[in-house]
């Protein structure tokens, strides 16, 4: 299967809840849903996270072309949600 779509999906779902106004978004609700996302992401083995850093890695290249700011934003994610110390 190819999870691609999976992980843009979760990503643009992810920067729409970072980069939404208070008056677009209940910040209570965004933390909730930002929490309960990387919960579900800290259960992932240390395996799997290194191939879910190197995934969202690629995809962030192959958006940089058309969507810099989103690719810098998938960068990021890998960095917060599955740094290299593992």
């Amino acid at each position: 299967m190819n999870y691609d779509p999976i992980i843009l999906a979760m990503m643009a779902a992810f920067e729409m809840i970072d980069h939404a106004s208070d008056a677009e978004r209940d910040p209570d609700f965004a933390v909730d849903v930002q929490q309960t996302m990387g919960s579900y992401l800290n259960e992932l083995a240390p395996d799997d996270v290194r191939e879910f850093r190197e995934a969202l890695r690629r995809i962030s290249r192959e958006q940089l072309s058309g969507h810099a700011a989103f690719a810098e934003y998938i960068q990021d994610v890998a960095n917060r949600y599955a740094p290299e110390n593992d």
